[in-house]
Formats: structure tokens, C-alpha cells, sequence
């Protein structure tokens, strides 16, 4: 199967969405894998992988916010920041699978 142009930068917009901002890092592969998900299933499998990652991170980021209020999570603050690292170059690495028109799956998903 041939990957082209359109389908590299939707899937790779997948990927980046967290520079969006916002709720943007979850709206953006949401709305990619809706409205892909029988359409193309290069765009709609790395929209799942982003959303996925994202969500977790978000979910997971969230609880230590809460908990850094009780004084608890600031010492979940280092675990957040090495997910962050983590997260920041597994989706970089992401970014050069889809350039090369590749199947990428998360670690751990």
C-alpha cells in the first residue's frame, strides 16, 4: 500500500497534537480516528496511538496535579516529568515512522 502526502500529515498531525494546547491533544486524534476509522487505516491507527498515549498522560498528569494540593504529588512531580521526556521522543520517533510511511505503536499500549 502507497502512503501518500495527505495521509502522512494527518497521521502526523496525530502525532504532534500536544503542541495545539488545550484539550487540542485530545480533540485532534479523537476527530482524526472518527472520521477515518473505516476510511484509512494508516491514519486512523496512529490517530488511535496518539489519542491513546495522550489520554494516559493526560489522565495520569491530572491525578498529580490533584494530589500535588495535598502536599503528595510533588514527590510525583520527577515520574511526571520523565513520562513527559518519554512521551516527547517516543512521539518524535513516531513523527519519522509516519514521514517514512510506517506503522507505529507506543510502548507499553
Amino acid at each position: 500500500m502507497i502512503i501518500e502526502g495527505k495521509q502522512k500529515a494527518l497521521a502526523l498531525a496525530a502525532h504532534i497534537s500536544y503542541l495545539f494546547f488545550g484539550v487540542g491533544y485530545i480533540l485532534v486524534p479523537l476527530a482524526l480516528y472518527l472520521f477515518y476509522d473505516n476510511k484509512d487505516a494508516f491514519i486512523a491507527g496512529h490517530a488511535k496511538q496518539a489519542l491513546m498515549v495522550q489520554a494516559i498522560y493526560g489522565v495520569i498528569s491530572a491525578i498529580v496535579a490533584g494530589l500535588s494540593f495535598l502536599i503528595v504529588g510533588i514527590l510525583f512531580w520527577p515520574i511526571i516529568i520523565a513520562l513527559g521526556i518519554i512521551w516527547f521522543c517516543c512521539s518524535i520517533y513516531a513523527c519519522f515512522k509516519v514521514i517514512n510511511g510506517q506503522e507505529y505503536h507506543y510502548p507499553l499500549l
